[in-house]
């Protein structure tokens, strides 16, 4: 059945509506945040072992999708259901590791198995939950108590977990982001652990996409006109360095530098490298991330960047090398996915 235009907008003014519900519940939420979150960060940076999560029924759900988050950022953790905790999942725990459990209500049934195997063995909690009188709270040794926030919606949803499951998952996006940042963590951290995927590929450094050796395209600085047009016809870069025995420096010509000489120049034939080269060309260090390499390109309106390390010249990375590299990647994903 097709809605018309004025049931459409009616529509979409109620999404926008529900999310300003869910901005509301959050801000309650930040303003409540107290010292023991902090606490919180400071025991898992601590921990010597796993962070364990652990919940029942959606507060589960986000804690899994927390427990990703930890584990993309170098956190050694796990899930630990706590439906089969008392069929011998709590053999996996150590007394060095450190438990954070969530559950809105605070007193799910579930969990009190754990509760009585943590205190046995002294392992640590830190309870999330909306519930300063629950078995969470009395049972953890840190708790973040989040304020009780209205669920999106009319009364007809009110027993739908919306803005607390939310609340959940920012405060777990919180404590993720906050031992990292304690850690010391960098973006070379997390595209070790994200090796594949597009994740991997946007954070993969242009030394790993280097031209170099033999396919650089180098003329001296004597080398006629039409040796600099044969040698960037050649190596197709649009571009040709400019090196001399004697001198450490580099220069490059670009086919823009040979289009100009052409309109500048009446005898080409008496012009040289070093008449038209750029003596300071744009440099990149060889730890770069390659779509930060394709943003400067964009910037200064150029298709190659030289690349260097430690003040020494490594090799020149081309706008063409980087989108052929990423335009592989997307073929062979094309290709798993469809055939």
């Amino acid at each position: 059945m097709n809605i018309s235009m004025k049931f459409e907008k009616k529509i979409l003014s109620f999404g926008k509506k529900l999310i300003k519900e869910e901005i509301n519940a959050l801000s309650k939420v930040q303003r409540n945040l107290n010292i023991n979150f902090s606490k919180a960060v400071n025991l898992i940076n601590n921990t010597k072992g796993n962070i364990v999560f652990s919940g029942v029924g959606k507060s589960k759900l986000i804690l899994e999708k927390t427990c990703g988050t930890f584990s993309s950022l170098g956190i050694s953790s796990y899930v630990l259901d706590a439906n089969q905790a008392t069929h011998g999942s709590l053999g996996n725990l150590k007394n060095n590791d450190t438990l954070i459990i969530a559950s809105n209500s605070g007193n799910t049934n579930e969990l009190l198995a754990i509760f009585k195997f943590a205190k046995k063995y002294k392992i640590k909690i830190i309870g999330i939950s909306s519930n300063s009188k629950s078995q969470l709270f009395k049972n953890s040794d840190i708790n973040i108590v989040y304020p009780k926030v209205k669920e999106i919606g009319d009364n007809n949803f009110k027993l739908v977990p919306t803005s607390s499951t939310t609340a959940l998952t920012v405060i777990g996006d919180a404590l993720a982001i906050s031992v990292a940042k304690l850690k010391g963590f960098t973006i070379k951290d997390f595209s070790q652990a994200h090796p594949g995927g597009s994740i991997g590929k946007a954070l993969t450094p242009i030394k790993d996409l280097l031209i170099t050796g033999k396919n650089i395209p180098f003329v001296k600085s004597g080398d006629s006109f039409s040796k600099i047009l044969s040698v960037v016809a050649s190596k197709r870069l649009g571009c040709a360095l400019v090196k001399d025995k004697n001198s450490k420096k580099i220069s490059i010509v670009t086919d823009g530098d040979c289009s100009r000489a052409a309109s500048k120049f009446k005898n080409l034939s008496l012009v040289k490298a070093k008449d038209i080269m750029t003596k300071n060309p744009s440099y990149a260090n060889e730890k770069t991330l390659a779509p930060d390499a394709l943003s400067v390109m964009n910037k200064k309106r150029i298709t190659v960047l030289l690349v260097k390390s430690k003040r020494k010249f490594k090799g020149l990375i081309s706008l063409h090398s980087i989108l052929e590299f990423l335009s592989k990647w997307y073929q062979t994903k094309i290709k798993q996915i469809f055939f």
